[in-house]
């Protein structure tokens, strides 16, 4: 009986391991949560000056630094790679949202109330992915990053 449960257990890890995509990631869920509570901050604060918030900013870009390297080092993730470094570009809406904050000092009320909608919604859809890891998911991200 051992023996058997052993093999189905063994089987199914197997089977597991070869899907096309990883299984849950506890690490990549809770930074993505992280990221996206950190630039909701970041957006509320732009109505104050941005020098007031540089050492903020500065962790937020190395978070998607390391999220970018973190997700790189897995195998079978490429949709949750392409979403971290689409994030981090340096012409991505955030980095060019941190941009825009550091040339003119502080933004407007309107303008970051709109901007935050939009980036709730990038990181609503990755972690409806890390969580669900379905193709629904799969596919808004892709809509996201045009490839499909």
């Amino acid at each position: 009986m051992k023996t058997l449960f052993r093999t189905v257990v063994l089987a199914v890890s197997m089977f597991l391991l070869s899907c096309g995509t990883t299984l849950y990631d506890h690490y990549t869920f809770t930074e993505t949560l992280e990221a996206k509570v950190q630039t909701a901050r970041l957006i509320r604060e732009s109505i104050t000056p941005y020098q007031d918030h540089v050492a903020e900013v500065g962790i937020l870009k190395n978070r998607l630094d390391k999220m970018v390297a973190y997700e790189r080092s897995k195998s079978k993730n490429p949709i949750t790679i392409k979403m971290w470094e689409f994030l981090n570009k340096e012409d991505s809406s955030i980095h060019k949202f941190l941009k825009l904050w550091e040339e003119k000092g502080t933004l407007s009320p309107a303008f970051t109330e709109e901007y935050s909608k939009q980036t709730d919604e990038i990181f609503q859809l990755m972690i409806d992915y890390e969580t669900k890891k379905d193709t629904e998911s799969e596919s808004a991200l892709s809509r996201i990053l045009g490839i499909l």
